[in-house]
């Protein structure tokens, strides 16, 4: 049983903050056979890892923290991960509930369907839904089993009427309804075609691209049949923009946009003009191109839409979201922009024609967390509506929407959380942004158990949202902090270019610096950090913890990258070389053996308590790394806390089933809270205590 055993001595890895002396050296690699998950010695092993976890000393904690899942769960006022949407007169709303997600149609007499009931199982997540213009159906795409699916569903929306599904649109497709046709992506996740279809059945049709294949694809659609279509070539290439105006009867004529290598960052449009957010505002004429101009799109306004920032603020961003409202030629327009780690809506009223600027505006709403505008709206009719609907999350209250059909100001909810941001300094000297959300607000300030998360990757931002687990922790009397690490798009492409390739390792830097910076200025007590992250989060805290061992005190890592020699093999690691760099190149391998959790191992080190968690259905990150970690941090581990992998066979990159999630985050929650100290709960009052709980002793080596 030698094999079996995760606490036997390993073949030595990479000292703590050594590379390799020759930049050729093959990393040491003791777990490779994990890589091979139907291999008797493997299945061995993940039978073992799974006695452990029965076996886990949290358990006796997780009643409690079950208990007080199922109450935020009951008390949560908006379930709604998305913003709702108007097509036809009729209201849709996408509704997710401890049993998993459900679709709904309000229709003008009060009256509710759920056209998913018998369509949506329990092991089923909706990746993306839109509504026909008229209300007719709802085209849905799920994710079954964590497995991210490809297919679409067509559920229609009245009586009688029949559901249809189209297995060749792509994972994540892009549609269009023009005319009588829908128009999607079909295909791979990476390699695209054009496919249109009756929504009321029929045979598919292939539509000729304006370019060859292999290629992806992007496709937007407005009434009157106006299609944009962003093509980019496999597996790089620059990005080009087509426009037709296609009612599917004839061969789309695609024309090409002059958009002078602008990167647009939103786009909407109604059945005249289409505006589209770069460096400037820009807007395209329709009827023109229609008619064969072939000039570019007009500048509208200058970068900064809106009033300049007033001393100390930041600089609004790009434009993330653009929604056109209204009709005709002198629509209104929303536009969401980024202020580094907040967010910013502006109203524009009606008025200006296409290539003059837009009616006076107004800022109607600043939100310190997830900010979404919803889908274009369509009235009865089908046209372009007036008004938009938005959803707003609060980490401690949950998610609130708002339909906008006005410019004026928009009045968020009385009772929200105080976020504030913090400031980290990064080891080279930069700032880090960190925001905090206390448990209650006489808590500000106060030492209370900490728990970090992070992402710092691909340009994406971290933002804080409602998840019921973190509200938990938060009516425990725990802290949260979000840490805007170098990688992320938080404050713009600089940021996001500093934590690429060789700056990865900044981004666990600063990771770190968040996290030495609370416990410094007696927001978290000593011993009080906890983490918990997935996907690149979930790699920068693998590193951080490989990399400084008493950092945290507990760690839930969700489906990591951990082995950066190797990350390339299997799952989509092949298309990431931009964001880490080649391991075939010396001098990339040397940058990221410098921070890969699995080769920064030590025999003889005290770990912290980790959670490791995977799916068996995971295409972007193969369970092998976490298990490799697993592996190898529980064996050469010398403290007394525990060293857990969670494997799910119907899991995947982006979660588990509704039960297999929710067992999850309170398995994840007792084991961050003895780590951290922070009490399990009984009997909590629905607001938030006055002080956070004493942290109890951490266990003894």
């Amino acid at each position: 049983m030698a094999d079996l055993d995760h606490r036997a001595a390993p073949p030595g890895p990479p000292a703590p903050n050594a590379a390799p002396a020759d930049p050729h050296l093959t990393p040491a690699d003791p777990y490779r056979w994990l890589e091979e998950a139907d291999t008797p010695r493997t299945r061995a092993w993940l039978a073992e890892q799974r006695r452990l976890l029965a076996a886990r000393p949290q358990r006796s904690d997780e009643p409690a923290w079950a208990a007080l899942l199922d109450r935020v769960e009951r008390e949560a006022p908006d379930r709604t991960p998305t913003p709702p949407a108007e097509a036809g007169g009729l209201l849709f709303r996408h509704e997710r509930g401890p049993d998993g997600d459900v679709l709904t149609v309000r229709h003008p007499d009060g009256t509710r369907r759920t056209p998913t009931e018998g369509v949506i199982g329990p092991g089923d997540r909706i990746a993306g839904w839109q509504p026909e213009p008229h209300g007719r159906f709802i085209a849905v795409q799920l994710h079954r089993d964590g497995a991210e699916n490809g297919g679409l569903h067509l559920l229609p929306t009245r009586p009688g009427d029949r559901p249809h599904h189209l297995p060749d649109a792509a994972p994540y497709a892009t549609l269009a309804f023009t005319g009588e046709a829908l128009v999607y992506t079909a295909g791979t996740r990476t390699e695209h075609t054009l496919a249109a279809r009756h929504p009321g059945g029929g045979p598919a049709r292939r539509l000729v691209l304006p370019v060859p294949g292999p290629v992806r694809l992007t496709l937007h659609g407005g009434p009157g049949g106006n299609l944009l279509l962003r093509t980019r070539p496999q597996p790089s290439g620059p990005a080009r923009w087509w426009a037709t105006r296609w009612t599917g009867r004839a061969v789309p004529d695609w024309q090409p946009l002059d958009l002078d290598g602008r990167r647009v960052t939103a786009l909407d449009l109604n059945e005249t003009v289409c505006f589209l957010a770069a460096d400037e505002l820009l807007a395209l004429d329709l009827d023109e191109l229609a008619r064969g101009a072939t000039g570019g799109p007009a500048v509208v306004a200058p970068p900064a839409v809106g009033e300049p920032p007033a001393a100390g603020e930041v600089q609004a961003g790009p434009v993330t979201a653009l929604r056109v409202l209204g009709p005709g030629r002198r629509p209104g327009l929303a536009l969401l922009r980024r202020l580094g780690t907040t967010h910013r809506l502006d109203l524009h009223r009606p008025g200006g024609a296409p290539g003059e600027a837009p009616g006076g505006g107004a800022t109607a709403l600043h939100w310190p967390a997830r900010l979404r505008l919803g889908a274009t709206p369509y009235d009865r009719h089908g046209r372009v509506g007036g008004s938009v609907w938005l959803l707003a999350d609060d980490p401690r209250y949950g998610t609130w929407t708002r339909s906008l059909d006005g410019f004026g100001p928009v009045e968020p909810p009385e009772r929200r959380a105080a976020l504030r941001t913090l400031t980290a300094i990064g080891r080279d000297g930069a700032p880090v942004p960190v925001t905090v959300c206390d448990p209650g607000p006489r808590d500000r300030g106060r030492p209370a158990p900490t728990l970090l998360t992070v992402y710092g990757g691909f340009g994406l931002p971290l933002e804080p949202s409602w998840d019921p687990a973190m509200e938990a922790w938060l009516r425990a009397g725990g802290r949260i902090a979000w840490v805007h690490a170098r990688g992320g798009g938080e404050l713009g492409p600089a940021w996001a270019a500093a934590g690429r390739g060789p700056g990865k390792s900044a981004t666990v830097d600063d990771f770190r610096a968040a996290a030495a910076m609370l416990v410094e200025r007696g927001e978290a007590p000593a011993g009080g950090l906890g983490a918990l992250a997935a996907s690149n989060g979930a790699l920068v805290v693998a590193a951080a913890l490989t990399r400084e061992p008493g950092l945290l005190s507990a760690a839930v890592c969700v489906v990591p990258l951990t082995d950066l020699a190797r990350y390339q093999v299997g799952g989509l690691g092949r298309l990431w070389a931009e964001e880490y760099g080649d391991p075939a190149d010396p001098r990339a391998l040397r940058a990221l053996l410098d921070y890969s959790p699995y080769h920064r191992v030590v025999p003889g080190t005290a770990y912290p308590a980790v959670l490791l968690a995977t799916g068996a259905n995971d295409a972007r990150v193969p369970p092998w790394h976490a298990w490799k970690l697993c592996a190898a941090l529980g064996r050469a581990s010398t403290g007394a806390a525990p060293v857990l992998l969670d494997h799910h066979d119907s899991g995947g990159h982006q979660g588990r089933p509704a039960a297999a999630g929710r067992e999850l985050a309170v398995r994840s929650l007792a084991l961050l809270a003895a780590g951290t100290g922070l009490l399990p709960p009984a009997d909590l009052p629905a607001d938030p205590p006055a002080g956070p709980p004493g942290p109890r002793p951490r266990p003894q080596s």
